[in-house]
Protein backbone atom coordinates (compact mmCIF):
# COMPACT_ATOMS: atom_id res chain seq x y z
CA UNK A 1 0.00 0.00 0.00
CA UNK A 2 1.22 3.51 -0.77
CA UNK A 3 2.63 4.95 2.47
CA UNK A 4 1.10 8.37 1.69
CA UNK A 5 -2.35 6.80 1.54
CA UNK A 6 -2.17 5.01 4.90
CA UNK A 7 -2.67 8.07 7.15
CA UNK A 8 -5.62 9.20 5.02
CA UNK A 9 -7.22 5.76 5.19
CA UNK A 10 -6.72 5.60 8.96
CA UNK A 11 -8.17 9.11 9.34
CA UNK A 12 -11.24 8.14 7.30
CA UNK A 13 -11.71 5.02 9.41
CA UNK A 14 -11.28 7.13 12.54
CA UNK A 15 -14.03 9.53 11.44
CA UNK A 16 -16.35 6.58 10.74
CA UNK A 17 -15.55 5.05 14.12
CA UNK A 18 -15.98 8.41 15.85
CA UNK A 19 -19.45 8.89 14.34
CA UNK A 20 -20.53 5.38 15.33
CA UNK A 21 -19.14 5.81 18.84
CA UNK A 22 -20.85 9.17 19.31
CA UNK A 23 -24.22 7.67 18.43
CA UNK A 24 -23.62 4.74 20.75
CA UNK A 25 -22.27 6.88 23.61
CA UNK A 26 -25.36 9.13 23.40
CA UNK A 27 -27.57 6.09 23.96
CA UNK A 28 -25.38 4.88 26.83
CA UNK A 29 -25.35 8.29 28.51
CA UNK A 30 -29.13 8.54 28.20
CA UNK A 31 -29.36 5.23 30.07
CA UNK A 32 -27.09 6.59 32.79
CA UNK A 33 -29.02 9.82 32.91
CA UNK A 34 -32.39 8.11 33.20
CA UNK A 35 -31.05 5.94 36.01
CA UNK A 36 -30.12 8.95 38.10
CA UNK A 37 -33.74 9.99 38.71
CA UNK A 38 -33.86 13.41 40.32
CA UNK A 39 -30.66 14.47 38.55
CA UNK A 40 -32.71 15.02 35.40
CA UNK A 41 -34.07 18.21 36.92
CA UNK A 42 -30.62 19.42 37.93
CA UNK A 43 -28.94 18.82 34.57
CA UNK A 44 -31.28 20.78 32.31
CA UNK A 45 -28.56 22.23 30.07
CA UNK A 46 -26.78 18.95 29.48
CA UNK A 47 -27.51 19.02 25.75
CA UNK A 48 -25.65 22.30 25.23
CA UNK A 49 -22.50 22.55 27.33
CA UNK A 50 -20.16 25.44 26.59
CA UNK A 51 -16.37 25.48 26.65
CA UNK A 52 -16.51 27.80 29.66
CA UNK A 53 -18.62 25.27 31.56
CA UNK A 54 -16.12 22.52 30.75
CA UNK A 55 -13.30 24.75 31.97
CA UNK A 56 -15.21 25.49 35.16
CA UNK A 57 -15.95 21.82 35.87
CA UNK A 58 -12.34 20.83 35.16
CA UNK A 59 -11.00 23.48 37.54
CA UNK A 60 -13.52 22.53 40.23
CA UNK A 61 -12.89 18.79 40.19
CA UNK A 62 -9.13 19.42 40.15
CA UNK A 63 -9.44 21.62 43.24
CA UNK A 64 -11.69 19.14 45.06
CA UNK A 65 -9.78 16.06 43.80
CA UNK A 66 -13.19 14.48 43.25
CA UNK A 67 -15.89 14.39 40.57
CA UNK A 68 -19.51 13.55 41.39
CA UNK A 69 -22.09 12.00 39.10
CA UNK A 70 -23.31 15.36 37.82
CA UNK A 71 -19.77 16.45 36.92
CA UNK A 72 -19.02 13.22 35.07
CA UNK A 73 -22.30 13.24 33.20
CA UNK A 74 -21.85 16.86 32.08
CA UNK A 75 -18.29 16.21 30.98
CA UNK A 76 -19.33 13.16 28.96
CA UNK A 77 -21.98 15.11 27.09
CA UNK A 78 -19.63 18.07 26.68
CA UNK A 79 -16.88 15.92 25.16
CA UNK A 80 -19.39 14.57 22.64
CA UNK A 81 -20.52 18.00 21.58
CA UNK A 82 -17.25 19.53 20.36
CA UNK A 83 -13.51 19.00 19.96
CA UNK A 84 -13.02 22.39 21.61
CA UNK A 85 -14.58 21.08 24.82
CA UNK A 86 -12.14 18.16 24.81
CA UNK A 87 -9.14 20.40 24.16
CA UNK A 88 -10.18 22.82 26.91
CA UNK A 89 -10.45 20.00 29.44
CA UNK A 90 -7.05 18.55 28.50
CA UNK A 91 -5.43 21.99 28.93
CA UNK A 92 -6.36 22.00 32.63
CA UNK A 93 -3.38 20.13 34.09
CA UNK A 94 -4.47 17.50 36.61
CA UNK A 95 -8.14 17.34 35.55
CA UNK A 96 -7.77 13.97 33.81
CA UNK A 97 -6.20 12.55 36.98
CA UNK A 98 -9.48 13.11 38.81
CA UNK A 99 -11.42 11.20 36.14
CA UNK A 100 -8.92 8.34 36.42
CA UNK A 101 -9.28 8.42 40.22
CA UNK A 102 -13.06 7.91 39.94
CA UNK A 103 -12.51 5.28 37.25
CA UNK A 104 -10.36 3.23 39.60
CA UNK A 105 -12.47 3.85 42.71
CA UNK A 106 -14.86 1.54 44.56
CA UNK A 107 -18.10 3.34 43.63
CA UNK A 108 -19.43 1.33 40.67
CA UNK A 109 -21.73 4.12 39.45
CA UNK A 110 -18.91 6.69 39.40
CA UNK A 111 -16.61 4.13 37.82
CA UNK A 112 -18.96 3.59 34.88
CA UNK A 113 -19.57 7.32 34.40
CA UNK A 114 -15.82 7.95 34.53
CA UNK A 115 -15.34 5.21 31.93
CA UNK A 116 -17.85 7.01 29.71
CA UNK A 117 -15.91 10.24 30.23
CA UNK A 118 -12.65 8.63 29.14
CA UNK A 119 -14.36 7.07 26.14
CA UNK A 120 -15.72 10.40 24.95
CA UNK A 121 -12.46 12.15 25.81
CA UNK A 122 -10.72 9.72 23.46
CA UNK A 123 -12.77 11.14 20.58
CA UNK A 124 -10.29 14.01 20.60
CA UNK A 125 -7.08 14.35 18.58
CA UNK A 126 -3.93 12.26 18.95
CA UNK A 127 -2.46 14.54 21.61
CA UNK A 128 -5.57 14.03 23.71
CA UNK A 129 -5.57 10.27 23.08
CA UNK A 130 -1.91 10.05 24.04
CA UNK A 131 -2.79 11.60 27.41
CA UNK A 132 -5.68 9.18 27.88
CA UNK A 133 -3.26 6.33 27.15
CA UNK A 134 -0.60 7.67 29.53
CA UNK A 135 -2.91 8.32 32.49
CA UNK A 136 -5.57 5.63 32.05
CA UNK A 137 -4.15 3.04 29.63
CA UNK A 138 -3.05 0.42 32.17
CA UNK A 139 -6.42 0.60 33.95
CA UNK A 140 -8.39 0.39 30.69
CA UNK A 141 -6.39 -2.68 29.71
CA UNK A 142 -6.96 -4.30 33.12
CA UNK A 143 -10.70 -3.54 33.30
CA UNK A 144 -11.32 -5.06 29.85
CA UNK A 145 -11.41 -8.35 31.73
CA UNK A 146 -14.13 -7.32 34.17
CA UNK A 147 -16.06 -10.59 33.97
CA UNK A 148 -19.05 -9.50 36.07
CA UNK A 149 -19.49 -6.13 34.32
CA UNK A 150 -19.76 -6.47 30.56
CA UNK A 151 -20.79 -2.86 30.15
CA UNK A 152 -17.60 -1.60 31.77
CA UNK A 153 -15.46 -4.05 29.78
CA UNK A 154 -17.01 -2.94 26.49
CA UNK A 155 -16.56 0.75 27.35
CA UNK A 156 -12.87 0.11 28.04
CA UNK A 157 -12.40 -1.63 24.68
CA UNK A 158 -14.22 1.21 22.87
CA UNK A 159 -11.89 3.73 24.50
CA UNK A 160 -8.84 1.72 23.51
CA UNK A 161 -10.16 1.50 19.93
CA UNK A 162 -10.48 5.29 19.82
CA UNK A 163 -6.94 5.71 21.11
CA UNK A 164 -5.54 3.15 18.64
CA UNK A 165 -7.32 4.81 15.73
CA UNK A 166 -5.89 8.23 16.65
CA UNK A 167 -2.35 7.44 15.51
CA UNK A 168 0.91 5.60 16.13
CA UNK A 169 2.11 7.76 19.06
CA UNK A 170 -0.86 6.98 21.28
CA UNK A 171 -0.86 3.34 20.17
CA UNK A 172 2.83 3.09 21.08
CA UNK A 173 1.97 4.06 24.66
CA UNK A 174 -0.69 1.33 24.85
CA UNK A 175 1.72 -1.15 23.29
CA UNK A 176 4.26 -0.46 26.03
CA UNK A 177 1.51 -1.17 28.57
CA UNK A 178 0.79 -4.64 27.14
CA UNK A 179 -2.40 -4.00 25.16
CA UNK A 180 -1.56 -6.51 22.40
CA UNK A 181 -0.90 -9.34 24.87
CA UNK A 182 -4.20 -8.59 26.66
CA UNK A 183 -6.20 -8.52 23.42
CA UNK A 184 -4.63 -11.83 22.36
CA UNK A 185 -5.50 -13.33 25.74
CA UNK A 186 -9.12 -12.17 25.44
CA UNK A 187 -9.29 -13.51 21.89
CA UNK A 188 -8.54 -16.96 23.30
CA UNK A 189 -10.50 -16.65 26.53
CA UNK A 190 -13.85 -15.05 25.58
CA UNK A 191 -16.48 -17.70 24.93
CA UNK A 192 -19.83 -16.38 26.16
CA UNK A 193 -19.74 -12.66 25.31
CA UNK A 194 -20.04 -12.26 21.55
CA UNK A 195 -20.28 -8.45 21.71
CA UNK A 196 -17.03 -8.11 23.66
CA UNK A 197 -15.32 -10.63 21.36
CA UNK A 198 -16.36 -8.64 18.28
CA UNK A 199 -14.91 -5.47 19.82
CA UNK A 200 -11.63 -7.24 20.63
CA UNK A 201 -11.44 -8.53 17.04
CA UNK A 202 -12.01 -4.99 15.74
CA UNK A 203 -9.33 -3.58 18.05
CA UNK A 204 -6.74 -6.11 16.85
CA UNK A 205 -7.77 -5.38 13.27
CA UNK A 206 -7.05 -1.69 13.89
CA UNK A 207 -3.63 -2.46 15.37
CA UNK A 208 -2.81 -4.53 12.27
CA UNK A 209 -3.50 -1.40 10.19
CA UNK A 210 -0.05 -0.30 11.40
CA UNK A 211 1.50 -3.39 9.82
CA UNK A 212 4.07 -5.12 12.00
CA UNK A 213 4.84 -1.97 14.01
CA UNK A 214 3.12 -3.24 17.17
CA UNK A 215 2.46 -6.93 16.44
CA UNK A 216 5.24 -9.40 15.64
CA UNK A 217 4.83 -12.21 13.12
CA UNK A 218 5.41 -14.67 15.95
CA UNK A 219 2.36 -13.27 17.75
CA UNK A 220 0.28 -13.75 14.60
CA UNK A 221 1.43 -17.37 14.22
CA UNK A 222 1.21 -18.35 17.89
CA UNK A 223 -1.70 -16.29 19.25
CA UNK A 224 -3.91 -14.61 16.66
CA UNK A 225 -4.38 -17.20 13.91
CA UNK A 226 -5.00 -20.23 16.21
CA UNK A 227 -7.57 -18.27 18.24
CA UNK A 228 -9.28 -16.57 15.28
CA UNK A 229 -9.67 -19.81 13.32
CA UNK A 230 -11.37 -21.37 16.36
CA UNK A 231 -14.00 -18.61 16.68
CA UNK A 232 -17.48 -18.54 15.23
CA UNK A 233 -17.66 -16.96 11.76
CA UNK A 234 -18.11 -13.18 11.69
CA UNK A 235 -16.98 -10.28 9.50
CA UNK A 236 -14.51 -8.97 12.10
CA UNK A 237 -13.08 -12.45 12.56
CA UNK A 238 -12.47 -13.16 8.86
CA UNK A 239 -11.02 -9.65 8.37
CA UNK A 240 -8.55 -10.28 11.19
CA UNK A 241 -7.52 -13.62 9.67
CA UNK A 242 -7.02 -12.03 6.25
CA UNK A 243 -4.97 -9.09 7.55
CA UNK A 244 -2.84 -11.41 9.69
CA UNK A 245 -2.10 -13.68 6.74
CA UNK A 246 -1.39 -10.69 4.49
CA UNK A 247 1.31 -9.53 6.93
CA UNK A 248 2.90 -13.01 6.97
CA UNK A 249 2.79 -13.22 3.16
CA UNK A 250 0.25 -16.03 3.62
CA UNK A 251 2.82 -18.26 5.30
CA UNK A 252 1.49 -20.57 8.03
CA UNK A 253 3.81 -22.50 10.34
CA UNK A 254 1.19 -24.71 12.02
CA UNK A 255 -0.24 -27.46 9.81
CA UNK A 256 -3.30 -27.78 12.06
CA UNK A 257 -3.98 -24.04 11.71
CA UNK A 258 -3.89 -24.49 7.93
CA UNK A 259 -6.64 -27.09 8.08
CA UNK A 260 -8.67 -24.94 10.49
CA UNK A 261 -8.43 -22.08 8.01
CA UNK A 262 -9.82 -24.29 5.25
CA UNK A 263 -12.75 -25.30 7.47
CA UNK A 264 -13.34 -21.67 8.52
CA UNK A 265 -13.34 -20.34 4.96
CA UNK A 266 -15.58 -23.06 3.52
CA UNK A 267 -17.87 -22.32 6.47
CA UNK A 268 -17.91 -18.66 5.42
CA UNK A 269 -18.79 -19.69 1.87
CA UNK A 270 -21.79 -21.59 3.18
CA UNK A 271 -22.90 -18.77 5.50
CA UNK A 272 -22.49 -16.21 2.71
CA UNK A 273 -24.88 -18.20 0.54
CA UNK A 274 -27.44 -18.59 3.31
CA UNK A 275 -27.29 -15.06 4.71
CA UNK A 276 -26.10 -13.04 1.68
CA UNK A 277 -22.99 -11.72 3.43
CA UNK A 278 -20.85 -10.49 0.55
CA UNK A 279 -18.11 -8.82 2.61
CA UNK A 280 -17.27 -12.04 4.45
CA UNK A 281 -17.01 -14.05 1.24
CA UNK A 282 -14.53 -11.60 -0.34
CA UNK A 283 -12.08 -12.16 2.52
CA UNK A 284 -12.63 -15.94 2.46
CA UNK A 285 -11.99 -16.06 -1.31
CA UNK A 286 -8.77 -14.07 -0.99
CA UNK A 287 -7.52 -16.22 1.88
CA UNK A 288 -8.14 -19.52 0.07
CA UNK A 289 -6.95 -18.16 -3.29
CA UNK A 290 -3.62 -17.05 -1.85
CA UNK A 291 -3.14 -20.21 0.21
CA UNK A 292 -3.85 -22.40 -2.84
CA UNK A 293 -1.23 -20.43 -4.80
CA UNK A 294 1.32 -20.64 -1.97
CA UNK A 295 0.91 -24.32 -1.09
CA UNK A 296 1.21 -27.63 -2.92
CA UNK A 297 -1.46 -29.81 -4.50
CA UNK A 298 -2.20 -31.60 -1.22
CA UNK A 299 -3.54 -28.37 0.29
CA UNK A 300 -5.70 -27.81 -2.78
CA UNK A 301 -7.04 -31.34 -2.35
CA UNK A 302 -7.84 -30.56 1.30
CA UNK A 303 -9.79 -27.48 0.21
CA UNK A 304 -11.77 -29.38 -2.44
CA UNK A 305 -12.56 -32.13 0.08
CA UNK A 306 -13.80 -29.51 2.57
CA UNK A 307 -16.08 -28.04 -0.10
CA UNK A 308 -17.66 -31.44 -0.67
CA UNK A 309 -18.06 -32.11 3.06
CA UNK A 310 -19.71 -28.72 3.63
CA UNK A 311 -21.87 -29.09 0.51
CA UNK A 312 -20.34 -25.96 -1.01
CA UNK A 313 -20.14 -25.88 -4.80
CA UNK A 314 -18.28 -23.42 -7.00
CA UNK A 315 -21.19 -23.04 -9.41
CA UNK A 316 -23.64 -22.22 -6.58
CA UNK A 317 -21.24 -19.63 -5.20
CA UNK A 318 -20.62 -18.04 -8.56
CA UNK A 319 -24.20 -18.10 -9.87
CA UNK A 320 -25.56 -16.67 -6.63
CA UNK A 321 -23.37 -13.58 -7.02
CA UNK A 322 -23.78 -13.52 -10.78
CA UNK A 323 -27.57 -13.29 -10.39
CA UNK A 324 -27.10 -10.49 -7.87
CA UNK A 325 -24.76 -8.73 -10.33
CA UNK A 326 -21.88 -8.71 -7.84
CA UNK A 327 -19.31 -8.38 -10.61
CA UNK A 328 -16.38 -7.79 -8.25
CA UNK A 329 -17.07 -11.00 -6.35
CA UNK A 330 -17.48 -12.92 -9.62
CA UNK A 331 -14.03 -11.75 -10.72
CA UNK A 332 -12.57 -12.80 -7.37
CA UNK A 333 -14.15 -16.24 -7.76
CA UNK A 334 -12.72 -16.61 -11.28
CA UNK A 335 -9.30 -15.85 -9.80
CA UNK A 336 -9.83 -18.51 -7.13
CA UNK A 337 -11.02 -21.08 -9.69
CA UNK A 338 -7.94 -20.35 -11.80
CA UNK A 339 -5.59 -20.93 -8.86
CA UNK A 340 -7.36 -24.18 -7.99
CA UNK A 341 -7.18 -25.40 -11.60
CA UNK A 342 -3.43 -24.63 -11.81
CA UNK A 343 -2.57 -26.24 -8.45
CA UNK A 344 -4.85 -29.28 -8.06
CA UNK A 345 -3.66 -32.61 -9.41
CA UNK A 346 -5.79 -34.44 -11.96
CA UNK A 347 -7.18 -36.94 -9.45
CA UNK A 348 -8.39 -34.24 -7.05
CA UNK A 349 -9.87 -32.20 -9.89
CA UNK A 350 -11.73 -35.12 -11.45
CA UNK A 351 -13.06 -36.15 -8.06
CA UNK A 352 -14.36 -32.63 -7.42
CA UNK A 353 -15.93 -32.33 -10.89
CA UNK A 354 -18.00 -35.45 -10.17
CA UNK A 355 -19.43 -33.52 -7.21
CA UNK A 356 -19.71 -30.18 -9.02
CA UNK A 357 -19.21 -29.89 -12.77
CA UNK A 358 -18.99 -26.13 -12.28
CA UNK A 359 -17.40 -25.30 -15.63
CA UNK A 360 -20.57 -26.25 -17.50
CA UNK A 361 -22.93 -24.74 -14.93
CA UNK A 362 -21.53 -21.22 -14.51
CA UNK A 363 -23.83 -18.37 -15.52
CA UNK A 364 -21.48 -15.52 -16.41
CA UNK A 365 -22.98 -12.03 -16.00
CA UNK A 366 -23.32 -10.01 -19.21
CA UNK A 367 -21.16 -7.22 -17.80
CA UNK A 368 -18.20 -9.62 -17.73
CA UNK A 369 -18.72 -10.69 -21.36
CA UNK A 370 -18.74 -7.21 -22.88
Amino acid sequence: MNSHCEPKIRELKRHELRWERQRHRKCELDVNRAGLGEMLQEVQDVENISTQEIKGIASRIKRRKHADSKDLLKLSYGFQQSAENISEFIRITGSINVIVKEFTGLDSELQQLAAECLCNLSLGNEVCCEKVAMFAGTYLITFMETINNGRLANTCVWTLQNVISSGAKATKVLHSQGVVAKFCHLLRAIRNDEQLLEEVLLALDMILDYGLLFIRQETIFVDILPAATSNKPSLNNIKLIYKSLFLTNFEILDFNALHKLVDSCTGYFKIALEANKSAEIIYAIRIIGNLVAKNDESFCGTFLDACRQNNVTFHMLFNFHSNAEHIGICRELFWLFGNVHKTANQQHMQSYLMHDNFIENLVVPKAMLS
